[in-house]
Order: structure tokens, then C-alpha cells, then sequence
């Protein structure tokens, strides 16, 4: 009987999210599993970056140092012009640091699946090379379907399988034939996912006289470089904007000969005062081109099955949140677990399904406040990056005069709440400026970047005094 066991969780997906689960349910003591169906940590992808909150999670998962020690501390921010020309050259990840007491770590992709993996106190818990082809969602458990025809049993399962998610395929179809029209294909297309830009993303060896450290972004119309410098590697991204906006599940899959001509139309680049993209790309270890999805599903969960990061919200690159959204869905998820669990075994029970779906309507709710303003952020900061039109064009040549600590602070309110595992002791205390605050899933209206009454007004008056100096850049 479903009963007689303790409490399982059934993990989909071994990446970013399905290891960060597999360590939350591992500190929470709650039995899981995770199923991937290829390899733990593949040689596909470029870098990742680690925001103050994914490193203070890493802290507790024990993973912090490890990570730490394959990257620089990220030294200036330096924005340039098409034609290679600075104006910026600033400290925020300086002040980022004094803000949170964490850098931001960035390194291969693969190499911190690695780690998040070498790091596991129990690598049993993780079966790679296994594919789920059905799941079944019932009143007393849910069951994984396996390729090989065997069966995993839970009582909750979790979509980490990415923005392709065959989970959420697997959810709508239940959801829809147990309540007949309650994911409309409005939903499926206009409201989950949309693509309106394309990325090369990549990285390779580090060019003679470019920075170990600094982080450069490069504007043009229509597109934008990010080039970031660091101990192994140079890691970089470059942003187009699509002609035309594509909807799931009509956006393009793209092949190496589609990157190849996508990077010839921007060889001569700067991405530097010394250096073009070309050279970036001849010199690469891996680059591709990939699909920027953005969106946040409405129904993040039915009955017994939920999604986690890339398979409910995404968002575009340039701040960096994608990942370390992946990490602290899954950490905010486990936390509700751990006290709903920790309830009833003070009962001698064990969350039916009926609790089940009352603590991931809590998180539905938790998660669609929190990552809302995080999509409108980055997607604001792709557009002004890539000069979308003339008032992000603007905006782009205004930002460098704003006072750096400005954009620090206003980063920081939507750092500083995000989750941590709550039933641990807290992570070391670095020395910070900025306190973390726990109690709260996200920003207020007030608390957005940009939003306040300080913070328009002088963007407002920096815009029209570049009214006037726009023709001198």
C-alpha cells in the first residue's frame, strides 16, 4: 500500500534543477529519485553564471567552494558602442559583492554539473540514462513509466526536463482529461512560451590582451555581445532579435550550419577596443545557436505532478537569473515539502493527495510572484542591450551616467528575498551590506528595479540631457 512507505519524490530530469532537487531532498531526508535520460553533465552548453542567491544555496548544498575555486572574481562591467568605443566602465559586480558577500561565479556549464553532482552525499539517488514515456497520476500515488518498461512509484513527481518538457506534455494531457478544457491551447501557445530572440552562445581560450576578469557588453542594432572573461575560459553570448515572434511549439531548431551563418553576419564586430567576435568564434571550444524562450505558465501543477525551472518559466539571459531560478524553485518546493511532511509524521500520517495539491498551490502562487518581475527585468535589459528600438537605444547610452550604486541597490531587492533552505542553519554569514530577508517571496511594486520615485526621476532627467548630446555619440 502506498501508505506503508515513507513519502517518495520522483524527480524528471538531471540538470541544473533535477540536481539541485536531488540535494534539497537530500538535506530534507526525503526519499526521491532522479531520472535522466541521458548523461549527467554532457558536453553541450557553454557557461553558467551563479547570482549571490544560487551561491548562498550552493553554500548549503556544499558546493560553493568547489565552484568558486574555477573562477575569477569578476572585475568591471564595461559597455562599448558598434564601433568599439567604451562608455562604461564601472564596479557593479564590486558593489555586488560588498552588497551580498558573494561574487558571481561563472564558469563551463558542464563542469558545474559536475560539481553539483561530485557533491551529492548519495549519487544512487541519481539513474542517468533513463527516459520516461508515460505518467500516470492517480487518487493514492503517481507512477513514472520507463522506457525499458519498468515503473518508478511516488507520491509527488517533479518536472526538471527543460523547456521542451515532455512532463508538462504528460500534466496537460492529465489535467485535460480529467477536467475537460482547463489547459486551452490559448494557454499552450499565447501564455507559456514565446521566442523572440535567438543566441550564439559559446566559449573558448581566452584572446592574447583581453581580461581574465571583466565582463563586456557590446550594443548594435538588433543585437548585443556579452563577452565575460575568466580563469579557463572565455565565455560569451550574442543576441538577435528575430524577425518575427515564435510561439510554442512552432519555434525553430536550429543546426551548426545555421550558427555558422548566423555568426558570419557578425565577424567584424568589436567585442572589444582590440578584438572582433570573429576571432571568438574561430578560436571556440563550442558555440551554438539556441532559442531565448520567455514565459510563466498559469498552471504550474495538477494533482500529483509539478513543474520546476526551465519547464514553467523562462527567461532571457542577460542578467543571468536561469539557472539560479532553476535551483531556488526547487529549494522553495522542498521547503514546503519538509514542513508538510514534518506535520504529519507528528500525526502518523503521511500528505495525501488532497495536501499534496494544497502545498503546490502554495508554491504556484510563491513562484509566479517571485519570477514575474524577474522575466520583465531581463527582458527589459536584453532589449536595452540590443538597442530594440531608439528608446532602448537611448536608455543604453543613459545607464553609464547613473550612479552604479543605484542599479546595485535596486538589483539587490530582488536578490535579497529569495529562498533558502529554510530547516538548515543559515550559510555562513559573509560580511554584507544588504540583509537577506527570508520571510518574503518577492519584490513589492515599490521594490522593482527602477520603479521608485528617485529612480525615474533621474533616469527622466539623464534622458533629455541625452536628447540633446545624442548626435555626439
Amino acid at each position: 500500500m502506498a501508505n506503508s512507505r515513507p513519502f517518495r519524490v520522483i524527480v524528471v530530469g538531471g540538470s541544473v534543477g533535477g540536481l539541485a532537487a536531488s540535494h534539497a531532498l537530500q538535506k530534507a531526508n526525503i526519499d526521491h529519485v532522479v531520472l535522466e535520460k541521458g548523461e549527467i553533465a554532457p558536453a553541450r552548453g557553454a557557461g553558467i553564471g551563479v547570482l549571490p542567491h544560487g551561491c548562498r544555496i550552493l553554500q548549503q548544498f556544499g558546493c560553493l567552494e568547489e565552484v568558486e575555486e574555477e573562477c575569477n572574481l569578476l572585475g568591471k562591467k564595461i559597455n562599448l558602442l558598434p564601433d568599439g568605443r567604451i562608455i562604461g566602465n564601472g564596479n557593479l559586480f564590486k558593489l555586488s559583492r560588498e552588497n551580498h558577500g558573494y561574487d558571481f561565479p561563472v564558469l563551463e556549464r558542464r563542469r558545474f554539473l559536475e560539481i553539483m553532482y561530485e557533491k551529492l552525499p548519495d549519487k544512487s539517488r541519481v539513474r542517468a540514462g533513463v527516459g520516461v514515456v508515460d505518467v500516470i497520476d492517480s487518487e493514492d500515488n503517481v507512477k513514472a513509466i520507463l522506457a525499458d518498461g519498468t515503473v518508478e512509484e511516488g507520491d509527488l513527481l517533479i518536472g526538471c526536463d527543460g523547456v521542451h518538457s515532455l512532463i508538462r506534455s504528460f500534466m496537460w494531457r492529465n489535467a485535460n482529461a480529467a477536467i475537460p478544457g482547463l489547459i486551452t491551447a490559448t494557454e499552450k501557445k499565447k501564455t507559456a512560451f514565446h521566442t523572440d530572440w535567438t543566441a550564439l552562445v559559446g566559449f573558448g581560450p581566452t584572446l592574447p590582451g583581453t581580461s581574465t576578469c571583466d565582463v563586456s557588453i557590446a550594443h548594435c542594432a538588433g543585437k548585443s555581445f556579452a563577452v565575460i572573461g575568466q580563469k579557463k575560459y572565455t565565455f560569451w553570448f550574442v543576441t538577435f532579435r528575430n524577425p518575427k515572434r515564435h510561439y510554442w511549439p512552432t519555434s525553430p531548431r536550429w543546426t551548426q550550419a545555421d550558427a555558422e551563418q548566423y555568426a558570419a553576419t557578425c565577424f567584424e564586430c568589436p567585442i572589444s577596443s582590440t578584438h572582433v567576435f570573429g576571432e571568438l568564434w574561430k578560436s571556440r571550444v563550442r558555440g551554438e545557436l539556441i532559442n531565448i524562450e520567455e514565459g510563466l505558465l498559469k498552471h504550474m501543477f495538477f494533482g500529483r505532478v509539478v513543474l520546476a525551472g526551465d519547464a514553467m518559466h523562462k527567461m532571457t539571459p542577460n542578467l543571468g537569473f536561469g539557472g539560479n531560478s532553476s535551483m531556488e524553485g526547487v529549494v522553495a518546493l522542498t521547503n514546503l515539502l519538509h514542513r508538510a511532511i514534518k506535520d504529519h509524521n507528528a500525526r502518523g500520517t503521511k500528505p495525501d493527495k488532497a495536501a499534496i495539491e494544497a502545498i503546490l498551490g502554495q508554491y504556484q502562487a510563491e513562484r509566479t510572484a517571485r519570477m514575474r518581475p524577474v522575466i520583465d527585468v531581463s527582458a527589459l535589459v536584453t532589449k536595452v542591450e540590443a538597442w530594440e528600438n531608439l528608446g532602448y537605444k537611448i536608455l543604453s547610452r543613459v545607464m553609464p551616467f547613473l550612479p552604479e550604486s543605484l542599479i546595485a541597490q535596486q538589483t539587490a531587492k530582488i536578490i535579497q528575498v529569495a529562498p533558502k533552505l529554510e530547516f538548515l542553519p543559515p550559510p555562513r554569514d559573509p560580511k554584507a551590506a544588504v540583509p537577506w530577508i527570508s520571510s518574503r517571496t518577492r519584490p513589492s511594486k515599490k521594490e522593482s528595479i527602477f520603479s521608485s520615485t528617485e529612480s525615474r526621476l533621474y533616469i527622466f532627467s539623464l534622458l533629455l540631457f541625452s536628447m540633446f548630446l545624442y548626435r555626439a555619440f
